[in-house]
């Protein structure tokens, strides 16, 4: 009698187990790379560029702005001999629709579970698998910033997951469905107090699911208060700000 009572209770067991591991792979599943970064030559997306200059032997801030359009030119390998795509980055004045003239180029590697992007000789890890929320990983730990005192700013940033599949608006755009990658968030010392030194380091981008990203926020600048080389306090040398924001595309 004992023995026949504990043949069916085991076997509910096991299939509860079962059933609970099911469920735990389903709420599991995430949306892949590649469908928040969707690539294929010919294809493009164009972009407001605002861009944030220092002048006057860096003693003052302005925004220019232009437009952009970034294009899928061709599949290479890169220097790793991966497979990888050229992007071509066209401009043109915000005024003048007709003038188009080569700005720069870059390259986008999608990995299996990575997609890297590397530009002017630096190599990013823009997004990671899993994709969900909170997910953080270390986008700029292939640059060297030990060496290099002009990229020391982008040293240990810790790229992290944000608003997952959740709608994004801005001006009079919005889509359904967009991830938020929040690369760094800081502020030292009090941004514009002249008589001390601040700094400040900013980056997010946004990527929407089916077309790729569509809005870009960096802003690196540091001020230095009045010394021997700058009578008056100046920006230091290797600031720079970039904002892009989507106009349209042929995704």
């Amino acid at each position: 009698m004992l023995k026949r009572s504990l043949i069916p209770l085991t076997a509910l067991t096991i299939l509860g187990l079962l059933w609970q591991s099911c469920t735990k792979t389903e709420q599991l599943k995430t949306a892949y790379i590649k469908d928040y970064h969707p690539i294929e030559v010919g294809k493009y997306i164009t972009y407001k560029l605002d861009s944030t200059l220092y002048i006057n032997l860096n003693t003052e801030k302005i925004v220019r702005s232009y437009i952009i359009q970034d294009l899928v030119d061709a599949k290479i390998t890169d220097n790793l001999g991966r497979d990888a795509f050229r992007i071509r980055r066209l401009i043109r004045s915000n005024t003048d629709t007709t003038q188009w003239s080569d700005n720069t180029s870059y390259i986008v590697v999608p990995l299996d579970h990575s997609l890297e992007v590397i530009e002017n000789n630096l190599r990013y890890i823009k997004l990671q698998e899993p994709i969900r929320e909170n997910f953080s990983w270390k986008g700029n730990n292939y640059i060297n910033t030990y060496s290099e005192p002009d990229l020391q700013y982008l040293d240990a940033w810790e790229y992290n997951y944000g608003n997952v599949d959740l709608p994004y608006s801005i001006d009079t755009q919005s889509w359904p469905e967009t991830i938020t990658v929040t690369q760094r968030d800081e502020v030292l010392g009090t941004p514009g107090n002249t008589s001390f030194y601040w700094e400040v380091n900013h980056s997010v981008e946004v990527y929407s699911k089916g077309i790729g990203l569509v809005f870009k926020d960096f802003l690196h600048e540091a001020w230095q208060p009045p010394n021997i080389t700058c009578a008056e306090g100046c920006y230091e040398s290797n600031g720079y700000g970039v904002r892009l924001t989507f106009l349209n595309s042929n995704y």
